[in-house]
């Protein structure tokens, strides 16, 4: 088993993360994010109608955020008088949590047109970025180095009295727990 280089498992990291990152950027820079409002009830689309919206059912877009205000100016009013504290923090996060959702309704997320080329090239960056930064952060043992089998640990002479005897053969023990452990995980596997 090859020894960890923490340096180079910081660069795999950092390489992973630039991956990740733009395998990302690219992803979400396909994403067109625009308001709810229509006109009438049919979506219009650059080559003509596209079918019914059913946002036609609200003739004039999304409800009215406005009138939410009054209970937020109110509680707040509440708040910095210091009076009614429990209805002053009920108004102004019930309106708030409102507005959230009234913002969230009234936002349409689509899908800007990519070739299967882009989209391929996005996932392959994406996941071969986690997978580097996940490797880069492989368990190591207390000297730094990656654990290694009983040929380092089998090293030392098995003399009683000297005192690396004991430490080899506590590590060689742990080795062969760890080996059976794996072992069995791949047997329940």
């Amino acid at each position: 088993m090859a020894r960890r280089n923490p340096t180079g498992d910081f660069l795999q990291f950092t390489v992973g993360g630039c991956l990740f990152g733009g395998g990302l950027f690219l992803f979400l820079n396909q994403v067109s994010v625009s308001s709810a409002w229509h006109s009438s009830g049919f979506r219009r689309s650059w080559g003509g109608f596209r079918g019914w919206d059913p946002m036609a059912l609200m003739p004039f877009g999304t409800p009215g955020l406005g009138l939410l205000m009054v209970p937020l100016g109110l509680g707040v009013c509440l708040l910095f008088a210091g009076t009614y504290q429990r209805w002053a923090r009920l108004l102004v996060w019930g309106s708030l949590a409102a507005l959230v959702v009234g913002v969230l309704n009234s936002v349409r997320i689509s899908f800007i047109p990519a070739t299967l080329w882009q989209l391929t090239m996005q996932v392959v960056m994406i996941g071969s970025g986690g997978g580097l930064m996940f490797r880069s952060l492989g368990p190591y043992n207390d000297q730094g180095r990656d654990r290694g089998g009983p040929s380092q640990a089998g090293s030392a002479s098995r003399d009683p009295s000297d005192p690396n005897a004991e430490e080899a053969a506590t590590a060689n023990l742990r080795w062969e727990l760890d080996e059976l452990k794996r072992r069995l995980d791949e047997q329940q596997g």
